[in-house]
């Protein structure tokens, strides 16, 4: 089916305009005339409504984003499937992905960030709750309005904790550049995994630049692995600070326990160190070293090798300081990730709003990173188009 303005879809939605596009489909801007009122209006693209796969992840989305009933998601009202389509119906957000914002103005206030990164912890907090794991957190799915409420979009790749997967066995789904370590491993994403993603978001707004970054989106998923986050400038306030690093560590057992342990961190009084996360920010900046065993500490390496550089911001007397740890120990990773028998394939979620990544296929690679990322290369399929959320 191919829709236009003016369309009418399942009697009942007018559409209008096209506001965003995606890798599985369109936004358009819509008028409910049962309820008249505006209404955003998802559809599949007319080239992959025939896909079950697209399918089956749409009908998972609606399932999904209907039952999320919080503030800071964006809500559902509708979906209906037809002999050549689907729809899902959400509430008009009015407001900026936070791709836009970035692009026009990063690196943004940290009270600012603090407030988006908060609201983006207890959405996520509500979802994992509800036992819906979001996959693909990114600026393009977190839109904002012009009081800083922020909204966060687009299930269109979650999936249930408990739930069948929609995936093939190492199949990876998300966006390469906010793609958690145990992701890119070809392993299940789980809440953890939503928070690492919100953390490089975090990072983004206060530096305007992403934390990892490669030549081919097989590098950059590959860099979450290998490379240890560089530092946040010292200047970042507390608890900002220490809540973004250490949520950037490898190990998601590092860290925030949740998305309510989040936001509540970053609530803390201006200049105090959330002291239960200061272990993960430490363990984020450590080498990562090539070897056998996930995130394994490396006992050959001395007492000292690798500690945060120290950080004394403008607080009150009552501000709690960092302890100083003994020690932080490199990671081990999966030599085999980086240099031999790479298995993974990346499913890589469609924007254009902030260069996010593309619907990009691969199959089984096997050789060295160069070899890889030369198959990635010949392998890649690129749909331009916007964000959908």
């Amino acid at each position: 089916m191919n829709y236009e303005p003016g369309l009418l879809v399942a009697g009942r939605y007018r559409l209008e305009e096209v506001i965003a596009t995606g890798g599985m489909g369109q936004v358009w801007r819509a008028t409910d005339e049962t309820l008249e009122r505006h209404v955003a209006v998802k559809v599949l693209r007319p080239d992959t409504a025939s896909e079950e796969g697209f399918l089956e992840r749409f009908r998972a989305e609606a399932k999904h984003s209907a039952a999320l009933q919080h503030p800071n998601i964006a809500t559902v009202h509708d979906f209906g499937e037809g002999a050549h389509s689907a729809y899902l119906v959400m509430e008009l957000i009015e407001g900026r992905p936070l791709s836009e914002v970035i692009k026009e103005r990063a690196p943004l206030p940290a009270e600012e960030v603090t407030e988006i990164l908060y609201q983006a912890a207890i959405a996520l907090n509500a979802a994992h709750e509800a036992g819906v794991v979001h996959r693909d957190v990114k600026p393009a799915n977190i839109v904002v309005d012009d009081h800083g409420y922020a909204r966060l979009t687009d299930f269109g790749i979650s999936r249930a904790i408990a739930g069948a997967q929609l995936t093939q066995t190492g199949e990876v789904l998300g966006t390469p550049h906010y793609l958690a370590p145990e992701q890119a491993q070809g392993q299940p994403a789980g809440p953890a995994s939503d928070l690492y993603a919100l953390a490089v978001v975090g990072y983004e707004l206060i530096t305007g630049n992403r934390p990892f970054a490669g030549d081919s989106m097989i590098t950059t998923a590959l860099a979450h692995v290998s490379q240890p986050a560089p530092q946040l400038p010292e200047d970042v306030p507390e608890p900002l600070r220490t809540v973004v690093m250490a949520g950037l560590a490898k190990d998601p057992a590092r860290r925030p326990a949740n998305g309510e342990a989040m936001a509540e961190a970053l609530h803390l009084p201006v200049g105090t160190v959330p002291e239960e996360l200061v272990a993960g920010a430490q363990s984020a900046v450590a080498p990562v070293v090539g070897g056998a065993g996930l995130l394994t500490p490396d006992p050959s390496v001395p007492t000292g090798a690798m500690t945060m550089p120290p950080h004394t911001p403008p607080a009150p007397a009552s501000v709690t300081s960092p302890p100083q740890p003994s020690a932080v120990r490199r990671w081990l990773l999966p030599g085999a990730a980086l240099v031999a028998a790479v298995v993974v394939i990346v499913v890589v979620a469609v924007t254009s709003h902030g260069n996010d990544g593309a619907l990009l296929p691969l199959r089984h690679l096997s050789g060295t990173t160069q070899n890889t990322t030369q198959h990635a290369t010949q392998d890649t399929t690129l749909h331009d188009g916007g964000n959908t959320r």
